[in-house]
């Protein structure tokens, strides 16, 4: 019997058994590279069963997961149970009628050049003169259309026309 020394004797049974798991691991590997149909029954009379297919009818396709009817219809956290509706929103307003026809108002003028068209209305009270194109606003009056002999106001659902003062009707 041969005496080694106290830390050989560990370190030769650590090396077996660092031997022993990469020869493990080693026929590991090559049983997981084997085909499965190569693999045979170790024993002789062993027979491979193969499973006999079953009679299964066709899967049906899950329902649809985004569409629950029966749950809308009822929601549970809703104590009427009853699906939530959006309030109705609230009814236009319709703009509020102008107080007052353009009376104090008189047309003295008209300038058509190509599309453009143009109105000169004098204010009776203060003697100022307003320049309005189609489009624009007087107290509350969208001047709607201009022609050569009137003006044509809308306010609401209410109209005004304003005729073109003859000469001897303006006031200087």
């Amino acid at each position: 019997m041969t005496l080694l020394r106290p830390g050989a004797q560990t370190m030769l049974s650590l090396t077996w058994r660092l031997a022993l798991v990469l020869v493990t691991g080693a026929m590991l590997v090559e049983v997981l590279r084997l085909d499965p149909t190569e693999l045979r029954p170790l024993a002789a009379g062993v027979q491979s069963r193969r499973p006999e297919p079953l009679d299964v009818p066709p899967a049906t396709p899950p329902p649809d997961k985004t569409s629950y009817p029966a749950i809308a219809a009822r929601p549970l956290f809703y104590p009427s149970r009853a699906p939530w509706v959006p309030p109705a929103p609230p009814p236009e307003e319709p703009p509020p009628p102008p107080t007052l026809p353009l009376t104090d108002y008189a047309l003295v003028g008209v300038i058509v050049s190509g599309t453009s068209r143009s109105a000169l209305i004098r204010q009776m009270r203060e003697g100022r003169t307003v320049l309005l194109s189609e489009g624009q606003e007087l107290e509350g009056w969208k001047l709607r259309e201009i022609t050569r002999e009137r003006l044509y106001f809308t306010g609401g659902d209410a109209t005004y026309e304003m005729p073109l003062l003859k000469p001897s009707e303006t006031q200087r």
